[in-house]
């Protein structure tokens, strides 16, 4: 038995700064002291992680336990801390983001109905100058803003395809569906959410338990590769759970927004289009950000996006013409949803 009623999970890894402001806001979490505690796992960090884990652990006014590993990935990082955690709800942040300080509280609060099926999404905000960051982290601000705009309105019913980077969840329930897939370098979150799901959790959404996220990718080639990434582990995802529509990796394709998808017919297709089309769209969107027009230079990088991620599709699938009879195949699904993933409520 234990008193703590949440445990907070962090995986982390080569982030010392983040970390320590992280733990910064937890340490003036209005929930009491006593009430959580914090488990972080340091998947394989070089940096000055270790250091100030221990600078913590001699001052924090709350119980921090510590774990280590050689880096495996997040999806194992944070599954550790997930086992080692003792409380009957966890809930899951990135190593860089900044919590106000109603946060375990308020995910407390939304999942008091019912809390051993309950499954939290708290609010994600980007930095207040988002639009002036890198088009490659501008156009992921964007997104997320936009995803958790629609949720605290009532348009979009939370869903599985929600479940990333600000969560909660019943430890139990989470232990019982097996936990993270280790298999998982990207995709992890919406993929457990899943299958949480299916297993009889109920999706809130959490306004008051906000944070603000300071993404920090690295670079515009990290990202393009990590969308051509999210491509092909869609497609393993999808294989995973008996190839549910719910999840099939063309949703978007067939769903999804029109001048996207004819830009992917055209550049995708062939991976030299693919590449000189992106590298084309990277320019233009990085004139338009300078001349002031951040909407259409957005827009040129959620193309650029959207290329990439179907081309990673097509190699896991293993030619255009297998990506295009599996969209034919889900459009003449009776029970596919007839919405994107970024809006698509669940089918039940």
């Amino acid at each position: 038995m234990t008193s703590k009623r949440i445990s907070l999970i962090v995986a982390t890894y080569n982030r010392a700064g983040p970390l320590d402001r992280l733990l910064t806001h937890v340490q003036g979490q209005t929930l009491a002291h006593d009430a959580f505690e914090v488990v972080v796992c340091v998947d394989g960090s070089k940096d000055r992680t270790g250091e100030v884990l221990e600078g913590w652990k001699q001052r924090a006014g709350f119980s921090l336990v510590t774990l280590a590993q050689e880096n495996r990935g997040q999806s194992v990082a944070r599954h550790r801390a997930i086992e080692r955690a003792s409380a009957q709800r966890v809930a899951i942040v990135d190593d860089d983001m900044e919590l106000c300080p109603e946060f375990l509280a308020a995910h407390l609060e939304c999942a008091q109905a019912n809390p051993e099926r309950a499954l939290v999404i708290g609010k994600v905000m980007p930095e207040e100058r988002w639009r002036e960051k890198p088009l490659y982290e501008a156009v992921r601000d964007d997104a997320m803003q936009r995803l958790h705009q629609r949720l605290e309105s009532g348009e979009q019913v939370p869903s599985a395809t929600a479940f990333v980077g600000n969560v909660s969840a019943p430890r139990q329930l989470y232990l019982d569906v097996g936990g993270f897939d280790a298999s998982l370098r990207l995709a992890e979150d919406r993929e457990l959410g899943m299958r949480l799901e299916r297993a009889g959790g109920q999706l809130c959404f959490a306004p008051a338990a906000w944070v603000i996220h300071h993404s920090d990718i690295g670079s515009y080639e990290i990202w393009e590769r990590r969308e051509y990434e999210y491509g092909k582990y869609a497609v393993q995802v999808w294989e995973k759970n008996q190839r549910d529509p719910y999840f099939h990796p063309v949703r978007n394709f067939v769903n999804g927004n029109p001048a996207n998808r004819a830009a992917v017919k055209i550049l995708s297709r062939w991976d030299v289009t693919a590449k000189q089309g992106s590298r084309l769209l990277r320019t233009v969107g990085n004139v338009l950000q300078r001349m002031g027009w951040i909407d259409p230079a957005l827009a040129t990088h959620k193309a650029i996006l959207s290329v990439q991620y179907h081309l990673g599709v097509k190699h896991a699938l293993g030619s255009w013409d297998a990506l295009q009879e599996s969209a034919n195949q889900f459009r003449a699904d009776p029970q596919r949803p007839d919405q994107p993933t970024g809006r698509g409520a669940t089918r039940h």
